[in-house]
């Protein structure tokens, strides 16, 4: 094609044809403008392409670390919504000063060293900032919603951290010298029915009922984020 443009030019320059020649060389112009146009038109869509691509995998990426945290949410829910039960039965052998149920009650206690742990160091939304690639996710729906899931999670790790604050602190210096964790024998069963054990069971007890509040409100915000992540990607499909 070059060859052929440039075999007319030379030909319509030796004919001494000044009109047609601008005519000519407007007509080059326009098919070199316009080839710059193709051009930078398919690196548009290439760089779009490649935008999309990353969005997806970013998408693919959040639903991932969202989905195991809904399993583990719901392990520690689970856990947590067991030890609830045993503690108030152990309170209700308390209240009742059932001595037959010592031994049980003695089991229960040590169990209360155990507890549902379900702390999140990561910030899914911060490392998307951090990474820089927030600016992929056109929803606004689905960044609002990562950031108030990370003000659920920073909530549940206080309660973690209040729930192992009890365990240290009342719990274990309560039980020193009253059951031997080892024959699990009680040496001091007055202790366990001690208005302070009583008073342990009840603070844990409601502690646990609050996690399992916030736990079921990440778990709803959890869900909207999949529900969010799964209609964007039908759109970019």
């Amino acid at each position: 094609m070059l060859l052929l443009l440039k075999k007319i030019r030379r030909q319509i320059i030796a004919d001494n044809k000044m009109g047609k020649y601008l005519l000519y060389a407007l007509g080059e112009i326009c098919l070199v403008v316009i080839g710059i146009l193709i051009a930078l038109q398919i690196d548009n869509w290439n760089s779009e392409r490649i935008l999309k691509e990353d969005a997806i995998k970013s998408y693919k990426n959040i639903k991932r670390q969202v989905s195991d945290d809904q399993r583990e949410l719901e392990e520690a829910k689970a856990v947590n919504t067991y030890l609830t039960k045993a503690y108030e039965y152990a309170n209700n052998i308390i209240i009742a000063g059932n001595q037959n149920k010592t031994d049980s009650l003695a089991l229960i206690a040590m169990g209360l060293s155990q507890y549902s742990d379900f702390h999140r160091s990561g910030a899914i939304y911060e490392t998307l900032v951090n990474s820089g690639d927030l600016k992929l996710l056109k929803n606004d729906e689905i960044t609002s919603a990562l950031q108030q899931l990370e003000t659920t999670y920073i909530f549940i790790n206080k309660l973690e951290d209040m729930n192992w604050g009890l365990i240290i602190n009342e719990l274990s210096p309560e039980l020193r010298g009253v059951i031997n964790y080892t024959t699990r024998e009680v040496i001091k069963p007055d202790k366990l029915f001690a208005v302070e054990m009583q008073n342990i069971f009840y603070e844990i007890s409601n502690l646990n009922k609050i996690k399992n509040t916030v736990y079921d409100q990440a778990l709803v915000e959890i869900e909207a984020i999949i529900n969010l992540i799964d209609a964007e990607l039908s759109l970019e499909n």
